[in-house]
């Protein structure tokens, strides 16, 4: 026998939650799992799975800031010691960067930018 469904007054979108939405892409995810069959169990089209795994992979890569901490690694060079009166500073000053995934990355503080993009970008992808 077919299933029927019978919709009375007026039929509205469904609204998912977050948690709802990551639940059924978790599920989707499992060894083994087709999409057709979770689309079903959820009452809901494949292209929906799909369309939210999309949305939530570019949150993923949207930029974020994180916070920054300058801090000069040779004390002697703020208190004078170690040079002559006057003397410019011959070393650059150099910043540590830490990753997403736990890497740290150490450069200099007057790196181009986009080499340190670029070199941010292979580190956190290795």
């Amino acid at each position: 026998m077919a299933r029927l469904e019978i919709v009375s007054g007026v039929e509205r979108r469904r609204r998912w939650s977050d948690e709802a939405k990551l639940r059924i892409l978790a599920e989707a995810d499992e060894p083994g799992a087709r999409i057709g069959e979770v689309a079903r169990r959820h009452d809901i089209f494949p292209a929906q799975i799909r369309a939210w795994r999309q949305a939530f992979s570019a949150l993923d890569n949207l930029p974020t800031f994180v916070p920054v901490n300058v801090v000069d690694s040779d004390a002697s060079r703020l208190s004078g010691r170690g040079r002559g009166a006057g003397a410019p500073i011959a070393q650059s000053s150099m910043i540590e960067i830490s990753l997403r995934n736990g890497r740290a990355l150490k450069a200099p503080a007057d790196m181009d930018r986009r080499l340190l993009a670029s070199l941010i970008a292979c580190v956190e992808a290795a």
